[in-house]
């Protein structure tokens, strides 16, 4: 169900105004769940909103619910996911709390006292669970300071899809002060391929590890092949204790669904 609330967030992750290709608008919702409850085979139970992803501010989840109440009385209200997390110096993310206060406040206000709460907290959850490692391959001065790594937008394509900031920090030199702002780049044979602009460091060199953290969330599930890029490896680590969960892709993991050619049909 769409609600009409429009997220404050990037455009390709807001999902409930009424724009939005997710769900259906309220006036076609109320007549689908007509249909279901008539239909001898479905148990309809109750509906499922979305307002987006990555929102800074709890009020919108507030407006949401209060939308939702205007369909009707049900079993279940699913009033879906969003928390935005902390992604860089300067942002304020809302604590669990305050969002949960903003959610269960506007239900108590607005909906059946009896009915099921349900809600989506995804990105709150995992995403600061991540942090990215790469190695530096080169730096460059010309007229900025780039500093090259081992990876790219293959394997952090949410800052290409929406823009997203990060912050990083050299893992080996953890202490030193930063002493330059560099252009995080990646091995990808794009312009685009910009993991962070204006990252401040200390003076990075080859060999140096590089640390992204809050990349618990998107990260690993929009990876992908561009240009050649292998998945990295996932590595779970708690107490001191560190366990693979998922290998480093292969060369051969990424030729094994190609068919073989032969070199007659090469040849011709």
């Amino acid at each position: 169900m769409i609600p009409g609330v429009d997220a404050v967030t990037h455009a390709s992750q807001a999902t409930g105004g009424d724009n939005s290709k997710f769900g259906l608008p309220m006036d076609q919702a109320l007549r689908a769940i007509e249909r279901m409850r008539a239909h001898p085979l479905m148990d309809f139970e109750g509906v499922h909103l979305h307002i987006g992803s990555q929102i800074l501010g709890t009020e919108q989840f507030a407006e949401a619910v209060e939308k939702l109440s205007t369909a009707g009385h049900f079993n279940t209200y699913d009033v879906g996911g969003g928390l935005g997390v902390k992604y860089t110096y300067e942002e304020q993310a809302p604590s669990v709390e305050e969002y949960l206060d903003a959610i269960v406040e506007a239900a108590k206000k607005h909906l059946p006292a009896d009915a099921k709460l349900m809600i989506e907290p995804g990105r709150s959850l995992v995403a600061r669970s991540g942090v990215t490692l790469y190695r530096v391959v080169t730096v460059k001065h010309t007229g900025r300071v780039f500093v090259a790594v081992d990876g790219g937008m293959a394997d952090q394509l949410d800052i290409a899809l929406t823009g997203q900031r990060y912050e990083a920090v050299l893992a080996n030199r953890l202490t030193e002060p930063w002493t330059e702002t560099v252009q995080l780049v990646g091995r990808q044979c794009e312009s685009g391929d910009l993991l962070i602009d204006g990252a401040p460091l200390p003076a990075a060199k080859p060999d140096d590890l590089v640390a992204m953290p809050v990349t618990g969330a998107y990260a690993y599930t929009l990876a992908n092949n561009y240009n050649g890029a292998l998945r990295p490896a996932i590595v779970f680590v708690a107490d001191g204790e560190s366990r693979l969960v998922a290998r480093r892709e292969t060369y051969e993991d990424l030729l094994a669904l190609h068919e073989p050619v032969f070199a007659a049909e090469l040849a011709r």
